[in-house]
């Protein structure tokens, strides 16, 4: 259907505040008290008493120079393991005991803040893992509700950019194929027939449906991961002696404490370590198999503890598990739990499951949704139920304290927000010599917002490093994001030009993206004569038709042109609700990703009308799906609140000396660069064909490995965003008949029965206009130059791998005598896709995937 008929059936001149037909009641939001009629508890009997998995040999953090635990021969991976299922006597009081010790620990707080003001509000409290699971279990299933929310969530999905890629991944991708809708058809089917008899067993498996995606722009956090989080015993990390032989597997206090003398890690739970690791790493966000398996283990830059400890917030399935070590002793280990609390969603009268249910499950409180619709988030990983470096007071190595970007990101990071005083005359925009949580010693210059650190080695070669952490300040309501990045940028290439540095390393580990705007300032403040272009597409199935529909029924030519003149006259700030011509209306269509007016197509010009830009053009061969046109930003359309350096009033820009040529730039990644990362790194690529890249870690199978290795999405859509398009519509068009109302009801998102606390869909697929079969980047791996391992010192120290890499690349005398896979020459050894690992076995994952009993 053309764009132009998606909406045949509605009166689009017809435009009202309200609808009054029942049906888009839906879009009020649910009283989180009202009690809901539970239905299908306990349709199938639970075991009548708990199975042990593991008997607890001992327990505790032993290091390897005492490590004495008891020593066991080797398992064949032929494990009879079965899950642990609560015993209905214990988990119906598990709520209630949980609620109970926390209310303890907020009457200790309430009586010492009477009298200290530094007194503590507990936020979370240790509970045992099966205690937690317990409670979990214990919440019931509400058949109807859940199969509602699965035709509803369904609505969502198909917004997700890659949908009919995954059914049928291209070739070399290492995407294993997943039919989204119809898993969620098989997932009803399973709560129709009582398979699934517990709320908590479907919420895992649709959260493993979308895990199995890799795509770091699609996720769902429910309410529950709010109250209750898993976590494993301790961090691991993976070290190289030398960056280029095979790394081992540490316990990370071990080799922080003794070195490469530590015992290694053999063995986990019976089973070769790369094998288990390997497995469990499958669920990670991240397209490339080897920055999954970065993400396993605890890194210093970024600050992370991996999720061996944050266990992606899954229930491991027993309370312990064991580690081999290559001294031949085998120890036992406890998996912790914590019961948390949050002002939106606690344990306030929560005494059992279906109090859980009423409470938590159904509360459509999204207080972590930002209401804004802001052009140019690409988005970054979802996030987990709570930032991966918690800062807990039981891990083995306290760190900084983190918070998650709850927009844009679910990598924690340790850089600071400097937020200026409120309505700063002049703020002030950069910071010099200045702590920088990443590294020992601060940069010479940083933004306010610390999202960027600019340094200068002491070398002879005259190496500067720009460490990028981001592409988003750290605090969700940090101000003047892209005039302090600018400012930073520009006063460190000019003291670059002024000490005369010819080398430059860009740090990009662990940069989840953020802003779009920023991955284009720094690109066009590199190379300001460059083109700077990055196309991309759009799903046009029916929803995103109406909603294109709606964009153009607001921001046509004439409204736009007329937004441009008011925004030149009084400024974009100052467009408000009381602004004339419906200006604010228009701002947010064109915001909205629905709108054409804000985009050029590969010739640079605006798409005509709407059937130019949203098609739907039709695509077949890999694939059969319907798309839209072709696209870029126009960044010179004056809805941004500031102006990328080369455009709009930043035009002559282009004529600034370009700071550093391109074979005297290295680019440093972990693989895990994602969303606005993989825009600028594809800005690199396509137009700077010289600029070498290192990445550093991943799967020890001496292969080749990606160098930009999350999504290269190129724009996220909250659920929030999706809903006010919906209610966008609602308000636009008036059904006149059964007919017209059920086609929106079909076809547009309404608002879902249960609450979560983030849930997102990748918006945009990022296309080479080159590119014959136009097939999204995310399913391109492109390995990067040079590989290396991490050793003990490039672990704690990046001042001190800053240094050996540029001797590496551009000096002599560097301790790295070469990569592990490839060179420093463009394309030596680094040619083809990146190789699946060979020897990766299915093996039993506690986490997510227990083995039934054979």
């Amino acid at each position: 259907m053309r764009a132009g008929a998606a909406l045949q059936l509605l009166s689009a001149a017809n435009i009202v505040a309200a609808i009054s037909f029942p049906h888009f009641a839906a879009f009020a939001e649910a009283d989180a008290t009202t009690a809901v009629p539970i239905q299908g508890f306990y349709t199938t009997s639970p075991s009548n008493s708990p199975t042990s998995n593991t008997t607890v040999a001992r327990t505790g953090n032993a290091t390897a120079a005492t490590r004495t635990g008891t020593v066991t021969a080797p398992r064949t991976l032929t494990y009879t393991q079965t899950e642990y299922t609560p015993n209905p006597t214990v988990f119906r009081t598990a709520c209630a005991e949980i609620s109970s010790s926390y209310a303890s620990r907020l009457a200790v707080y309430s009586s010492q803040a009477s009298t200290n003001a530094n007194a503590i509000l507990p936020t979370r409290v240790a509970v045992r893992p099966r205690e937690a699971w317990d409670c979990l279990y214990s919440i019931p299933i509400n058949r109807d509700l859940t199969l509602e929310f699965i035709s509803g969530v369904a609505k969502y999905l198909q917004f997700q950019s890659t949908i009919e890629y995954l059914k049928n991944p291209p070739a070399n991708s290492l995407q294993d194929p997943i039919d989204i809708i119809g898993s969620l058809e098989k997932l009803a089917d399973q709560v129709r027939s009582g398979e699934i008899a517990h709320h908590i067993r479907f919420e895992n498996a649709f959260r493993k449906l979308l895990q199995r995606c890799h795509d770091g722009h699609l996720g769902f956090s429910f309410n529950s991961g709010s109250l209750i989080a898993f976590r494993g015993p301790f961090s691991l990390i993976s070290i190289s002696p030398d960056a280029i032989e095979k790394p081992k597997v540490y316990a990370e206090n071990d080799l922080l404490e003794f070195g490469l003398n530590a015992s290694y890690v053999t063995r986990i739970d019976g089973y070769g370590v790369e094998a288990w690791l390997a497995e469990f790493a499958d669920y990670g966000s991240s397209q490339s198999p080897d920055a999954r398996y970065n993400a396993i283990f605890a890194n210093r830059d970024p600050g992370s503890d991996g999720t061996f400890y944050t266990l992606y917030g899954w229930y491991p399935g027993k309370n312990t598990i064991s580690l081999t070590y290559s001294n031949a002793s085998t120890i036992e280990y406890e998996y912790r739990a914590f019961a948390r609390w949050n002002s939106a969603l606690n344990w306030t009268g929560i005494r059992t499951g279906a109090d859980f249910y009423a409470n938590i499950v159904l509360n459509p409180a999204y207080f972590q949704l930002s209401s804004s619709n802001e052009e140019g988030v690409a988005g970054e990983h979802a996030p987990a139920p709570e930032p991966t470096n918690s800062g807990n007071a039981h891990h083995i190595h306290d760190k900084q304290k983190v918070r998650k970007r709850q927009m844009r990101t679910g990598v924690a990071t340790t850089t600071t927000s400097r937020r200026p005083s409120a309505t700063p005359q002049v703020p002030q925009l950069v910071y010099f010599n200045e702590p920088y949580m990443r590294h020992r010693v601060g940069p010479y210059v940083q933004d306010l917002n610390g999202i960027i650190g600019g340094y200068f080695l002491n070398d002879t070669i005259g190496t500067a490093v720009l460490d990028i952490s981001s592409f988003a300040a750290d605090d969700d309501d940090a101000e003047f994001e892209v005039a302090g990045f600018q400012a930073a940028l520009t006063t460190f290439f000019a003291e670059a030009r002024r000490r005369g540095s010819k080398k430059l390393i860009l740090d990009v580990r662990g940069n989840g993206g953020g802003l779009v705007a920023l991955g284009f300032e720094l690109y066009k403040q590199l190379f300001p004569s460059a083109p700077a272009q990055s196309f991309y597409r759009i799903r046009a199935h029916e929803a995103a038709q109406i909603f294109a529909t709606a964009a153009e029924t607001l921001a046509t030519d004439k409204a736009t042109e007329e937004l441009i003149e008011t925004i030149e006259r009084i400024g974009l700030d100052g467009i408000d609700e009381d602004t004339p011509g419906r200006a604010l209306e228009v701002v947010l269509a064109i915001s909205s990703g629905f709108s054409r007016q804000n985009t050029l197509d590969v010739s640079g010009n605006k798409p005509e009308d709407l059937e130019t830009w949203i098609g739907p053009y039709n695509i077949t061969g890999l694939v059969n799906d319907t798309v839209s046109l072709l696209v870029e930003n126009n960044f010179n359309l004056p809805i941004q609140s500031s102006d990328i350096s080369g455009f709009g009033s930043l035009a002559n820009f282009t004529s600034a000396p370009q700071p550093f040529q391109k074979e005297d730039i290295l680019l440093l990644s972990d693989g895990t660069c994602a969303s606005t990362c993989t825009i600028f790194s594809e800005l690199l690529k396509r137009e700077q064909a010289n600029i070498s890249s290192v990445v550093m870690g991943g799967r020890p199978n001496d292969g080749p490995s990606a160098h930009v290795g999350g999504t290269h999405g190129s724009r996220v859509l909250t659920y929030a965003n999706l809903l006010r398009n919906s209610r966008r519509v609602v308000e636009l068009f008036t059904p006149e008949t059964d007919e017209q109302e059920q086609y929106l009801i079909d076809n547009i998102p309404l608002a879902l029965p249960f609450g979560f606390t983030y849930a997102a869909i990748n918006f945009r697929d990022a296309i080479r206009p080159e590119d014959e079969t136009a097939t999204p980047l995310q399913f391109a791996l492109e390995p990067a130059d040079c590989r290396l391992y991490f050793s003990p010192i490039g672990f704690t120290d990046s001042v001190y791998l800053w240094g050996e890499l540029s001797k590496l690349k551009w000096g002599t005398g560097s301790e790295f005598e070469g990569c592990a896979v490839g060179g420093l020459q463009r394309g030596e050894g680094s040619t083809g896709f990146v190789p699946d690992d060979p020897n990766t076995v299915e093996i039993v994952n506690y986490i997510l995937q227990p083995l039934k009993p054979t």
